[in-house]
C-alpha cells in the first residue's frame, strides 16, 4: 500500500468499499487437514451452507450482461463450523455509483446489522465477524451496468492459520523503545542473494521467490497484504511506520498482525514451499519516535517476530543487505521495488508479487519538498511507479553482486503520473536506529 495524498487506501478498507476504491482482502490459502476450496454457483438468491474452505460464487442476474432494473436478489450464506468466518471477494464489480450507495447496491449484513453497502466500480472485499452473512442486491429504475461476480468463502479457524492461541493473540504494546538485549550478531548466512533462474508498469517477479526477503503484512484471517516489508535478520522485518496509522493519523491496532514469508501468489497455495511459506506472528511493532503522520518524515518501523527465521536452510527465505555507507546517494542508479500493490491508482491489486525498475533521483526531486531522510525515484514521463499496497516494501539496488535495500516505499502524488516521483524513506539515514532496535538478532553477512 503506497500512501499518497489520500493516504493508505488499502488499510482502511471499510471506507474504500463505499467510495469504490479497492479493499485489501484476497482469498487466503488453507493448509492443515482441509481440502482445497470447492467451487459452486448460486442463482439470484438462495441459501447455502459451506464446509470449511468451501466457497460459492454469486453474480448479478445476466452477468456479464447488464442487470435488470427494479430487481432484488438475496443470498443467505452460513459456514457449517460456527468458529469460522466468511470472506467476500468481488474481483469484477460494476454497479452504478450513487451517494452513500442508495441506488443500485449490494448490501452485506453481518448478522442482523447492515455492515457494508457496495456500489461503483473496482474490486470489493469484505470479511464478516461471524459464520453468517446475508448479501442483498437491489436495483432501481434509473439505469443499468455490467453487474458483479463474487465468491463467498468459509475461512477455517484452524489449518495453516496457526493455533487458536496464536490466532487471537495480539502483539505486545507498540513502542518506540529498543529492546534491552545484546547487540546484533553476524550469522552463517548471506544477505542480498536473489534466486535467478503490479507495481504500475512493472512485471511479475520471475522466478517465484526471486527476492526471498520480501514479505507481506496483514491481519490474520484477512487474505491480502496491505503493506510490504523486508527480512533484515532472523528476528526482524523492516517496513514503513505509516502502515500502522489511519488517514486521520491515529495509531491502528496490531491485534492479529502477521507477515507472509516465502510467498509469491497470495491467492493460491500452488507455489507455496512446504515448511517455508507461512504466516509468522508479530510480537512487537517498533515505530521511530520522530515519525510524523502528517509529513511522513522518519517513515520507518521494525517488526519483532514471535519466532526466529531460518535464513540458511531454504533459498526461498533470506535477508536483504543494508547499506554500509551513509554518504552514498545512489543518484543515477537503477533501483528495484517489489510488492503486491495495485497496478494503477485506485485499481486492482494483483495476487502475484510484482517488481519495477526505477531510476534514483537527486534531492531536488523535480521540485518536490523532501527531507534528508527521504529519496525519490521515477521517470519524468511517468508510466512506472509503486502504488497503493506497496507501502513499507523494499527498494533496493544491486551492489557487488548482492541486493542492498536503500529505500522503503513511503508516499507520492498518485501513481506513475508524469513529473511526479515516488518518495522512499532513505534507509542509510537509519542504520544506527535499526541496529539499536534489533538488538539480539543475527544478521547475515
Amino acid at each position: 500500500m503506497k500512501t499518497h495524498i489520500t493516504l493508505a487506501v488499502l488499510v482502511w478498507a471499510s471506507m474504500a468499499m463505499v467510495s469504490g476504491l479497492p479493499e485489501e482482502d484476497w482469498r487466503p490459502k488453507l493448509g492443515g487437514n482441509y481440502k482445497e476450496a470447492k467451487l459452486s454457483r448460486a442463482t439470484c438468491g438462495g441459501k447455502k451452507e459451506l464446509e470449511p474452505g468451501e466457497e460459492v460464487t454469486i453474480s448479478s442476474p445476466g452477468y456479464p450482461e447488464k442487470y435488470p432494473n427494479n430487481n432484488k436478489c438475496k443470498w443467505d450464506i452460513v459456514s457449517k463450523d460456527p468458529k469460522d468466518t466468511l470472506e467476500v471477494n468481488c474481483p469484477s464489480f460494476y454497479l452504478r455509483k450513487s451517494k452513500w450507495c442508495r441506488g443500485d447496491r449490494l448490501v452485506l449484513s453481518d448478522g442482523k446489522k447492515a455492515a457494508q453497502r457496495l456500489c461503483g466500480q473496482g474490486q470489493k472485499k469484505f470479511t464478516a465477524n461471524s459464520n453468517q452473512l446475508t448479501l442483498t442486491f437491489r436495483t432501481n429504475k434509473k439505469g443499468k451496468d455490467k453487474g458483479f461476480e463474487c465468491t463467498v468463502k468459509s475461512l477455517a479457524a484452524y489449518g495453516s492459520l496457526g493455533t487458536t492461541d496464536d490466532m487471537f493473540s495480539s502483539t505486545d504494546a507498540p513502542t518506540t523503545k529498543p529492546p534491552a538485549t545484546k547487540p546484533p550478531t553476524g550469522g552463517n548466512c548471506n544477505c542480498g542473494v536473489a534466486n535467478p533462474s503490479r507495481i504500475v508498469g512493472g512485471v511479475e517477479v520471475s522466478p517465484t521467490h526471486k527476492y526471498p526477503w520480501q514479505v507481506g503484512l496483514k491481519i490474520r484471517r484477512q487474505s491480502a497484504y496491505w503493506c510490504g516489508g523486508s527480512i533484515i535478520n532472523d528476528r526482524y522485518v523492516l517496513t514503513a511506520a505509516h502502515c500502522f496509522f489511519n488517514k486521520e493519523g491515529e495509531r491502528e491496532s496490531d491485534r492479529g498482525l502477521v507477515v507472509g514469508v516465502g510467498d509469491h501468489d497470495m491467492s493460491s497455495g500452488s507455489d507455496d514451499v512446504s515448511g517455508v511459506t507461512k504466516l509468522v506472528a508479530v510480537k512487537k511493532v517498533i515505530i521511530h519516535a520522530s515519525y510524523d503522520p502528517k509529513q511522513y518524515d522518519y517513515d520507518i518501523a521494525v517488526l519483532l517476530l514471535r519466532e526466529p527465521l531460518n535464513l540458511s536452510s531454504h533459498e526461498e527465505v533470506g535477508a536483504v543487505c543494508l547499506p554500509q555507507d551513509d554518504t552514498k546517494t545512489y543518484v543515477g542508479e537503477m533501483g528495484i521495488a517489489s510488492g503486491w500493490g495495485t497496478l494503477q491508482s485506485g485499481g486492482d491489486q494483483p495476487s502475484k508479487l510484482m517488481e519495477v525498475k526505477l531510476p534514483i533521483l537527486d534531492q531536488s526531486c523535480w521540485g518536490k519538498s523532501i527531507t534528508p531522510r527521504m529519496m525519490c525515484a521515477g521517470y519524468k514521463e511517468g508510466g512506472k511507479d509503486t502504488c497503493q499496497g506497496d507501502s513499507g516494501g523494499p527498494f533496493y539496488v544491486a551492489e557487488n553482486s548482492k541486493y542492498v535495500q536503500v529505500g522503503i516505499v513511503s508516499f507520492g502524488d498518485g501513481c506513475a503520473s508524469p513529473n511526479s516521483a515516488g518518495v522512499y524513506a532513505r534507509v542509510s539515514k537509519f542504520l544506527s536506529w535499526i541496529k539499536t532496535n534489533t538488538a539480539g538478532a543475527t544478521y547475515c553477512q
